[in-house]
């Protein structure tokens, strides 16, 4: 498939695996230029070829969410490849992964490196790129459902800091730039079956990944500032 330089280019974090990867393979279905970033080069290798192979423009680029410089180069990098239509920030951690932690048992290292990838890291990444964002451009930002303060319970105190913190970020985010017509959500994806989610997770990947799709092909004039899954608004 050719895809025209005037396409709409969407920058996709966490893009070689799980749910970051099949939000870049569905976009580029849908005719999107994709530039897709990743900690593990191996991994991203792998995934641009195989974006590549389905006939998507694709360009990818190393990124380590928790070290600025690295997420500041990244956004230079996107910004010289045109206008952003999108940005998805789905790349995050689970620290202590298979671990429920409590609040008092918690690792202060573990807390720190969640925030740092889960939240700070896209805080970062949205500063260097603002000025690269098409007007009316959508951002989404991979929540969960464990960052809701409604229903917030104990236990994945680190993930669940992190993502509550991102979810500050939408909020705010959203309200900053409404003058420009950018529409700011997250979204929970649900328990997918992902690395992160585990294989007795209730959902597959593609499944998933739609709810993320749908956050960053709204139309001008869409919801912003919103906590969606599957397109449904879900409470804070």
């Amino acid at each position: 498939m050719s895809v025209s330089m005037t396409a709409p280019l969407a920058l996709i974090t966490g893009a070689s695996r799980g749910l970051g990867l099949e939000t870049a393979r569905q976009l580029g279905a849908r005719g999107y230029r994709l530039a897709i970033a990743a900690r593990d080069e191996v991994r991203l290798a792998a995934a641009h070829k195989e974006l590549a192979s389905l006939g998507h423009d694709v360009r990818a680029q190393t990124v380590d969410m928790a070290y600025p410089p690295s997420v500041s180069a990244l956004g230079h990098w996107a910004v010289g490849l045109g206008p952003l239509a999108c940005l998805v920030n789905a790349a995050g951690i689970l620290p202590g992964q298979g671990h429920n932690e409590s609040v008092l048992a918690a690792r202060e290292d573990d807390v720190s490196a969640a925030i740092a990838v889960n939240a700070l890291g896209p805080w970062r990444l949205v500063r260097a790129v603002a000025a690269g964002l098409a007007d009316n451009a959508t951002i989404v930002n991979v929540s969960s459902g464990l960052g809701a303060l409604t229903d917030m319970g104990g236990g994945y105190f680190a993930y669940r800091a992190s993502k509550t913190m991102l979810n500050v970020l939408t909020r705010t985010l959203a309200a900053e730039l409404a003058p420009r017509g950018i529409m700011v959500n997250s979204v929970c994806p649900g328990w997918v079956k992902t690395d992160m989610g585990g294989p007795n997770a209730t959902r597959t990947i593609a499944e998933g990944a739609s709810g993320i799709v749908w956050a960053a092909t709204l139309k001008p004039g869409g919801p912003s500032g919103g906590f969606f899954r599957d397109g449904k608004t879900i409470d804070w």
